[in-house]
């Protein structure tokens, strides 16, 4: 029997001169390339090292020319659905891609008119927002509710909102990006019931769908048997394996109709492929080594965001989303005074660079998010500094 690999994240790994978002735009959005990040949504944890031997001796073969999509990729992509979110998919309903928000701008694209609105439940993560813009749509915003510490939805609100005829598509985070939520089989049919009877699209972000915590358990919309012939789903290896930068991301659609639309809008932007990597990558990191990596992740990452809570907790005037899912923790700071005051405040006395709220939407006004899938050395370390900063208030 081979031996069980057990990881350690405890290792600090320098992402000097690897050209880190970061860590490289630091000065550029903070004013200090001092500050320590913990703002963009990758981990400062390594990815396995299965998938890196894998990426190299493909790198050892010395042309990198045009790639097939080959059948290792779905095979892997079905195993991973089956045996680690009890989705059974069929092979013709995965389309690749080179990322979840290529894909949401292909959605927008498909189904919705240029002169559409595109619904979102927020605060949520930017690009639901500027993705919509971009593509010259409006965005029908729908603030969630917050209920005993976490996120609820404003059905009512919502309803409200999908009855309005240019309204034809709704962004959905599933698990919630920044708040943590995991979002449950009733209410997810609900929200199902709601698209379906307005003939609305429903696209499922469950890019963050590897990293839940127990009791929680993560609920597909592909689950959902009345979001069939409604949903999108799409996903990727970038969160759980630490893979983003090798753009490897795709889709389920299991209705033949809205699977049509979604590859004609991918065929006309030329953006139904991933690259060559990212092709090794998904048909490696989908495995049961894989899996095995994750399981150990998961735990570390709880154990993190635990003990971040668990800490800030400490400052009375700040109200903190303890997460069921992602490496995120959601932050209320709005007692302090002005986001503008808060965010420099971090910088200067903490030395912390946070995503603030505002990137998620004007609900998220006054919030920040903190980023744990850092060895929990320095996480903590940086976390103990803003409890310091801001005890005196």
């Amino acid at each position: 029997m081979d031996q069980k690999i057990i990881y350690d994240f405890d290792a600090v790994v320098s992402r000097e001169g690897t050209y880190a978002e970061k860590y490289d735009a630091r000065e550029r959005f903070f004013g200090s390339a001092e500050v320590e990040p913990f703002w963009v949504a990758d981990m400062d944890l390594p990815t396995p090292a299965f998938l890196v031997e894998r990426l190299r001796e493909r790198i050892e073969h010395p042309m990198f020319g045009y790639t097939e999509q080959y059948d290792a990729v779905f095979d892997a992509i079905m195993w991973w659905m089956r045996n680690q979110h009890g989705a059974e998919v069929a092979q013709n309903s995965i389309s690749l891609s080179p990322s979840v928000v290529t894909s949401i701008s292909m959605a927008i694209q498909a189904f919705t008119k240029p002169t559409g609105s595109v619904a979102v439940l927020s605060p949520v993560y930017g690009p639901f927002f500027s993705c919509t813009q971009l593509n010259g749509r409006t965005v029908a915003d729908v603030p969630l509710l917050v209920e005993q510490g976490r996120f609820a939805i404003d059905y009512e609100s919502l309803e409200e909102v999908l009855t309005r005829p240019e309204v034809s598509l709704l962004l959905l985070c599933n698990p919630q990006n920044p708040g943590g939520r995991v979002w449950s089989m009733e209410e997810l049919d609900q929200l199902a019931v709601l698209c379906r009877d307005n003939e609305v699209v429903l696209f499922s972000d469950e890019i963050h769908s590897d990293i839940v915590y127990p009791p929680a358990r993560h609920n597909s919309l592909l689950n959902v048997e009345c979001a069939r012939d409604i949903v999108l789903m799409a996903h990727s290896i970038g969160k759980t394996f630490n893979t983003s930068g090798l753009q490897s991301s795709f889709t389920i659609i299991p209705d033949p109709g809205l699977r049509s639309r979604f590859r004609a809008a991918q065929g006309r932007a030329h953006a139904g492929d991933v690259n060559l990597l990212g092709k090794v990558a998904l048909a490696s990191a989908l495995s049961p080594p894989g899996a095995d990596y994750k399981q150990q992740l998961v735990a570390y990452l709880h154990e993190n965001t635990r003990q971040v809570c668990e800490r800030l907790q400490q400052l009375e005037s700040v109200e903190v989303m303890v997460p069921e899912a992602t490496f995120l923790v959601w932050c209320d700071f709005r007692k302090y005074g002005r986001w503008q005051d808060i965010f420099k405040r971090l910088i200067k006395e903490a030395n912390v660079a946070l995503s603030g709220g505002t990137f998620f939407g004007p609900a998220g006004e006054g919030w920040f998010r903190v980023n744990c899938a850092h060895p929990r050395s320095q996480l903590l370390a940086a976390v103990d500094r803003m409890v310091t900063a801001f005890s005196g208030k």
